[in-house]
């Protein structure tokens, strides 16, 4: 007979005497499944972030599910590691789940794993799921919106019964962790549309979080010198001094990416030595169709001209220069190739 997997390895030896915890394979928790961020991340002076860190404390003191609305770019997912790292649950595993990113064929096996055999492919000795994964901790269901309308009823169920079944299981297995939500899309017009199931909408929205959008908030400029002073030593380079007129133009940009575009824009500076003025003058009129040309011939040289900067200064390594940009790997041989060889 197999032992038991012990959580608590002093009790354990008390009883076995000297033996070691490989012997055991105490699982422990997965790096990559550990929250990163916490409240001290949650940056902001305005007011309307002061809010925002009181309504992810509140949501940290009950082990309820919690649904995060925002903006694309606004934080909803430091949000979410924010209120588990406050949590009593804080020592489990943070595990996410982009439900846009994984095809509706895939989403289920990935949600609620699959028994050995359950489908051409499938792994022999089968394989847990984002539920069982996440036990003992959070399972963060990023962009739920797009999560397909089939699977929302199993989810339902999850939430109401606290058990799952693997694809070619019969075998429920019973979980313990919390669900936390977040969605860029107006879930009550999917409800309304059929295209989201009511009865889970009401199910995940008993802690709601509104994220506030970088354009409502006072706090630009405050923001924008944490944020570059962090990707500054990111890159171990000298942090830039934004002047009168780059908060002029950082206050009047409309900033639809919100925070991440913020980010983005700093780091280009860094790298260029100048904020974009093509991307960040957003009052100027709507170009005519020659100027959009224009416009977007000049935002390509300019966009040649960081990768090349970026190039030199990370000596050749495109991994490393995707970084210092905040673009994806995949983003850069894109441009490589545009621009051509030098």
């Amino acid at each position: 007979m197999g032992l038991a997997l012990f959580s608590d390895y002093d009790a354990l030896k008390k009883t076995y005497g000297r033996i070691s915890k490989a012997e055991l394979a105490i699982p422990s928790k997965p790096k990559a499944w550990q929250s990163k961020f916490g409240l001290d991340d949650v940056i902001g002076t305005d007011p309307l972030m002061e809010a925002h860190r009181d309504a992810l404390k509140l949501a940290a003191a009950y082990d309820l599910p919690v649904l995060i609305c925002g903006e694309t770019g606004t934080g909803k997912e430091l949000a979410a590691q924010a209120i588990h790292s406050l949590s009593d649950r804080s020592t489990g595993p943070f595990v996410w789940v982009n439900c846009a990113s994984i095809p509706s064929e895939l989403i289920e096996a990935e949600l609620f794993g699959y028994e050995g055999g359950a489908f051409t492919g499938a792994r022999s000795q089968g394989k847990p799921g984002k539920f069982e994964l996440a036990t003992g901790g959070v399972l963060f269901l990023d962009e739920i919106g797009d999560m397909p309308l089939a699977l929302q009823g199993s989810l339902l169920r999850v939430l109401q019964t606290g058990e799952i079944v693997r694809v070619g299981g019969t075998n429920p297995v019973g979980i313990d962790l919390r669900i936390i939500c977040a969605t860029n899309k107006p879930l009550v017009e999917l409800v309304q549309t059929g295209r989201f199931r009511e009865d889970l909408y009401h199910r995940l929205n008993v802690l709601p979080i509104e994220v506030p959008v970088l354009r409502e908030r006072g706090d630009l400029a405050h923001l924008a010198e944490h944020l570059l002073a962090r990707i500054a030593t990111r890159l171990s380079v000298p942090a830039p001094v934004l002047t009168a007129e780059d908060h002029e133009r950082l206050v009047a940009h409309t900033w639809p990416g919100n925070v991440r575009e913020l980010e983005n824009a700093l780091t280009r500076m860094i790298v260029t030595g100048h904020l974009s003025t093509a991307s960040l003058d957003s009052r100027r009129p709507s170009p005519s169709a020659n100027a959009k040309s224009d416009l977007k011939s000049r935002m390509k040289s300019e966009a040649h001209a960081a990768l090349r900067a970026a190039l030199q200064q990370a000596g050749g390594n495109k991994q490393r220069a995707a970084e210092m940009l905040g673009i994806s790997r995949a983003q850069l041989y894109r441009l490589l190739k545009e621009q051509g060889p030098a």
